[in-house]
């Protein structure tokens, strides 16, 4: 079995505003998964609460973490 390591801006649960230009999107949401490519880049999966929408793909650079709810 192997163990990955993987160091993140973000984290699963998060609360975040995003802005793709590469997947012509924009809103807020939470972090749902993320994905860690062959080539090492890292994206993100970010649920749309209220919406039922997922967007996947995200890159870091395109999001922005929102304080958390209190």
């Amino acid at each position: 079995m192997h163990t990955l390591v993987a160091q993140t801006k973000f984290t699963f649960g998060d609360r975040v505003r995003f802005d793709s230009e590469v997947q012509k999107c924009s809103g807020t949401g939470e972090i749902l998964a993320i994905t860690v490519e062959v080539d090492g880049s890292i994206n993100y999966l970010i649920s749309v609460p209220d919406a039922e929408y997922l967007h996947a793909g995200i890159q870091e650079n395109e999001i922005t973490l929102l304080d958390p709810i209190s």
